[in-house]
């Protein structure tokens, strides 16, 4: 079994405590499982301690043998959830700690007997910050990935035919990526329910709804009112298959417009133009590039091309063209519209500019690119082309 090397481990730990104390601190509690995960290397349940001095420290509820099988971390075994939280007020003490407030819940403030948000220093930046430069390790792991979502669209050529409901196809999609290795889950930061199985047809390429993304689709539900829906697969119309991979965490996120014969004219002649807004906005990507800036470019080269669909329906648009990818399906940086921050390099991005006809459908492309001193190089090898079946 692939697991996290120690000394990948290691540097994140040595990286993150200058941040700590830089600010003052004497350490900080993590709770969330992805920031266990990216400092620890194991996913187990528990709650981690960095102290500014001194070796980090994981109580763990369970399972703990697990936990030492996978991270060289020292694990403090917990019998019960009112000893893991006994054990974490014991270090908040007096305060002087940092806590990850974007994702720690108001119970978990109550549990560490912390009534005072003044005494408590947020540190999600810090981290995110470290996690948005992607080290040599983890590059090579979201190549791998990127290789599994190369094959599995490939497949997705091959399996796609009319009478096919949007559900049956995410389905199958979604079990040969399995066999491949894809875990299925799509983690992100706070209450985002992200999934593989964006996969839309016909009219509901262009319908909006909760999902922040110009084409949100039906879903199966009004409990789940995006992604794959019941509607039949036809020829001549687009499919979009927006379809993230997930590897030992690390995730990669790609879409391609599919189309069943012949494309229509309108079709043909919008992908061509998304494709080109595509590749105006990785041409202004580079080290230090101003994220809204780049949004901002993106919006001429659409406007140029006459997309006056582009990222949605005017009053729905989204604000933003691109984003962070890695042990979360979005993470900073973000390419939206008015961000002032610059972007870090060996950062990973899903670019995925679309558009929008209303009474049509829509078309896209999304492809995860690392940034490199000389540029970008995707993390797929999937053509960005309309793909005709």
């Amino acid at each position: 079994m692939l697991i996290v090397p120690d000394n990948e481990i290691q540097a994140r730990i040595e990286a993150l405590r200058p941040r700590l104390t830089g600010r003052g601190l004497r350490g900080a509690l993590f709770t969330a499982r992805i920031d266990r995960f990216y400092l620890t290397g194991t996913a187990q349940e528990g709650i981690l301690w960095v102290g500014a001095e001194g070796e980090p420290r994981l109580f763990v509820l369970r399972d703990a043998d697990r936990a030492r099988s996978e991270t060289a971390i020292e694990i403090v075994p917990v019998a019960n959830w009112r000893e893991l939280w006994t054990r974490a007020r014991d270090l908040v003490g007096s305060g002087g700690i940092g806590l990850t407030l974007d994702v720690l819940r108001a119970a978990d403030l109550r549990y560490l007997g912390l009534t005072d948000l003044q005494a408590v220093i947020d540190v999600s930046p810090d981290l995110l910050a470290l996690r948005s430069r992607k080290s040599p390790w983890e590059i090579g792991r979201l190549e791998e990935t990127g290789r599994v979502a190369a094959a599995v669209y490939r497949h997705a050529a091959e399996i796609l035919q009319p009478g096919m409901t949007e559900a049956e196809f995410a389905g199958r999609l979604f079990a040969y990526a399995m066999q491949l290795g894809h875990e299925g889950l799509h983690r992100s930061r706070g209450s985002f329910e992200a999934y593989s199985w964006h996969v839309l047809s016909g009219p509901n390429t262009a319908r909006p709804g909760a999902v922040d993304t110009p084409m949100s689709g039906e879903g199966l539900s009004p409990a789940f009112p995006w992604g794959a829906g019941r509607r039949v697969i036809q020829r001549g119309e687009p499919v979009i298959v927006d379809f993230a991979i997930s590897l030992l965490g690390y995730q990669t996120d790609q879409t391609r417009t599919f189309c069943i014969g012949p494309a229509p004219d309108w079709l043909e002649d919008g992908h061509a133009r998304i494709v080109e807004v595509y590749d105006a906005i990785v041409a202004t990507l580079r080290e230090g590039a101003i994220a809204g800036e780049v949004f901002a470019r993106g919006e001429e080269a659409a406007r140029a091309r006459g997309l006056t669909g582009y990222l949605g329906r005017p009053g729905q648009r989204c604000r933003f063209v691109g984003h962070g990818v890695g042990l979360e399906i979005v993470e900073p940086p973000l390419i939206a519209l008015g961000v002032k921050a610059g972007l870090p390099l060996h950062s990973t991005l899903a670019i995925e500019p679309k558009a929008i006809i209303d009474g049509l459908g829509g078309f896209g492309v999304e492809d995860t690119v690392l940034l490199e001193p000389g540029g970008v190089r995707s993390l797929t090898s999937i053509p960005l082309e309309l793909i005709s079946v």
